[in-house]
């Protein structure tokens, strides 16, 4: 009798001990994962996309608790929270950082640089990646970096009247992104920077009388036609945007390996629908301004020329006095010195 309870003590032990990885692999890693923008807007949207990618390909392993803009820390503060561990993973453009980290929104955009899939063929094989992971640990962030969808060009203004000329621009008072807006402000221009949630009701008070913030599907969200009627065009501060994902490193650590792979998966599957999803979602914006008689205005070539070379002598200027902001300034320009001949050589005339 004891020889049979044993054995069978033991065939128990054998059968739970098999089954313990299957355990493991059932167990549900939940995030907490805030966004950039307010609820019901584009980017949120994508946001919640993205978590059900993560959740489908993980096969329910891993879950995102997703937050809009400012439910666990005021919208320029997520960098520092995820690092401090207040929650797991913060999805947003690296432009937030600009007060903490001069060098970051060169990784959103550099203003008559890099579009969309340049900017993905650099991050991807031009050093880029590497660099966005470097600047985090240079400045004693505890996160680890991906790369999300990308965006294209921005619309460059809004505005309550056109703004064709440089001259048209003199006294008006307007939101641009970091870089660009510095560039502007060094060339006399009223320049100020907010967050997506505060440019509307600053348009309404009469605060600010033009801004810019993304592409035609989210400023359609934004409601910012609303209030000016005139869009302006081409996006010479972004010719795109991307949006990271900065994950808290002990949060990343926890996740087991083989779930790692598929969470690294579903953002590259995100990575690519996102934005197809949102360039569809411009051209349906763009047949809504015009039944809504938005004016789209096309900047003179000659004030985009003179505002590119602005730009550039100003990421020269920066990339002289910071080190780090050179290595990511120039790694750009190298790359692009060797991929926009290719690019133009091998496109189509339209």
């Amino acid at each position: 009798m004891i020889k049979k309870l044993l054995m069978i003590l033991s065939v128990v032990m054998l059968v739970t001990c098999l089954a313990m990885p299957g355990i493991a692999a059932d167990k549900v890693i939940k995030w907490k994962v805030q966004g950039f923008v307010p609820a019901g807007m584009l980017y949120h949207e994508a946001l919640l996309r993205l978590a059900d990618v993560v959740k489908e390909v993980t096969g329910g392993r891993m879950v995102w608790e997703v937050f809009p803009a400012g439910a666990l820390v005021p919208p320029f503060e997520g960098l520092k929270a995820v690092s401090d561990g207040v929650y797991d993973a913060n999805y947003g453009y690296t432009g937030q950082w600009v007060g903490k980290i001069p060098v970051a929104p060169l990784f959103t955009s550099a203003p008559g640089g890099l579009a969309a899939f340049d900017t993905q063929m650099w991050l991807e094989h031009g050093g880029g990646k590497e660099l966005h992971q470097e600047m985090y640990d240079r400045y004693g962030y505890k996160v680890k970096a991906f790369e999300t969808a990308p965006i294209s060009m921005e619309v460059y203004m809004w505005a309550k009247k056109p703004l064709a000329k440089l001259d048209d621009w003199k006294g008006m008072k307007f939101r641009m992104m970091p870089l660009m807006g510095d560039v502007l402000a060094k060339n006399g221009f009223s320049v100020v920077f907010m967050p997506a949630g505060e440019i509307m009701p600053n348009l309404q008070r009469g605060v600010l009388d033009a801004a810019e913030y993304s592409i035609p599907a989210f400023d359609k969200t934004l409601g910012i036609w609303e209030v000016c009627k005139y869009m302006h065009i081409p996006g010479i501060h972004q010719p795109c945007s991307h949006i990271e994902l900065v994950v808290n490193q002990k949060s990343w650590a926890a996740v087991p390996d083989d779930l790692k792979v598929l969470v690294e998966a579903a953002i590259w599957k995100s990575r690519l629908k996102e934005w197809m999803w949102m360039e569809q979602k411009n051209l349906e914006a763009m047949d809504f301004f015009k039944e809504k008689g938005i004016q789209v205005v096309q900047l003179e070539d000659q004030t985009s020329k003179t505002m590119i070379k602005w730009a550039i002598e100003y990421l020269d200027e920066k990339a002289a006095k910071d080190e780090f902001f050179g290595k990511v300034w120039n790694s750009q320009k190298q790359f692009g010195s060797k991929w926009f001949p290719y690019s133009k050589a091998f496109s189509l005339p339209r």
